[in-house]
């Protein structure tokens, strides 16, 4: 009987540790499941009006989740090869120097991207796909037991705006962004002459940097705004119309060939910065300018900013 009831105990005492670690995770809190998986942010529920002028719709994010502070690294990725039985298929579209233009090479893939031309572990992971990105996602949930998922494209944009209402996180000048965000800006423009328009500030990057070297938004998230495109869960559609109305990812039945990215990247121009924009790509599509972050459930006592 002793026995049995030490053993209560011992389960009550954990019960109670788990519930008040879930219920101190209030909105901004910073927390890792384990010593290498990401850094994850709690973002509150409430709000928010998604899309652009003409194209808008009020979203409701009904319970807080977490997403991860920064896009998953290369050295995150790579352990989950090494831990993992999976193999990404080879190419991805990088910048050929000699050629001076974007290139679909098969030699290419997330272990050797051209850009940056001496990636570290700190740099984003590159020339993955949405089955990549979703396989990593699948293995992480499985080795912590949490349930660990891409953003759905209202909850990125949610994340993304922290509260704001302006075209870019940090207002309406792209030239105001160069603390929050590493995009084709005069740095970069100098040493790639893309043919487009740039940023009129300097980031310090003409290329692609290493995660979290830039100021956060509202919700302590960064490189939300440029560095790399983030896959999102949602199917490819050209308006909103007929979308949940809530933090639910817009997926068809029988699944989908085109995904959306958010976020443009180092190399995009001011119009593709913004919170609103959106991106239709191939889920096959492996580039050098696109990486994903993770999003993960949280119990629902997670407290919730209107009950601070």
């Amino acid at each position: 009987m002793l026995r049995r009831a030490a053993m209560g105990l011992l389960l009550l005492g954990a019960s109670t540790g788990i519930q008040a670690a879930e219920q101190a995770r209030a909105p901004g809190t910073t927390f890792r499941d384990c010593d290498t998986c990401p850094e994850m942010i709690v973002v509150p529920a409430g709000s928010f009006v998604m899309g652009a002028p003409g194209e808008s719709l009020v979203i409701r994010i009904p319970q807080a989740f977490a997403l991860g502070r920064t896009e998953v690294t290369r050295g995150e990725f790579a352990r989950f090869i090494a831990d993992s039985s999976y193999e990404p298929r080879p190419g991805c579209r990088s910048w050929d120097p000699a050629l001076s233009r974007f290139n679909d090479d098969a030699r290419r893939g997330w272990q050797n991207p051209t850009t940056p031309v001496e990636p570290t572990d700190d740099h984003p992971v590159t020339c993955v796909s949405f089955a990549d990105a979703r396989a990593y996602t699948d293995w992480l949930a499985h080795e912590t037991g949490e349930r660990y998922r891409l953003a759905s494209e209202a909850e990125w944009e949610y994340a993304a705006r922290g509260g704001t209402t302006t075209r870019y996180p940090w207002g309406d000048a792209p030239e105001d962004g160069c603390e929050f965000a590493n995009t084709y800006d005069v740095t970069a423009d100098s040493a790639y002459r893309l043919g487009w328009s740039h940023t009129g500030c300097r980031d310090g990057f003409p290329n692609l940097a290493q995660v979290g070297q830039l100021q956060a938004n509202a919700f302590k998230l960064q490189d939300m705004i440029g560095n790399v495109q983030e896959w999102v869960l949602d199917c490819a559609t050209d308006s909103y119309v007929g979308r949940p109305r809530d933090a639910r990812a817009w997926e068809w039945l029988g699944g989908c060939k085109r995904r959306i990215q958010r976020g443009g990247s180092w190399l995009t121009p001011p119009d593709g910065n913004r919170s609103a924009h959106r991106a239709a790509v191939s889920e096959d599509d492996r580039g050098d300018d696109a990486g994903f972050r993770v999003a993960r459930d949280l119990d629902q006592r997670t407290a919730r900013a209107e009950d601070r």
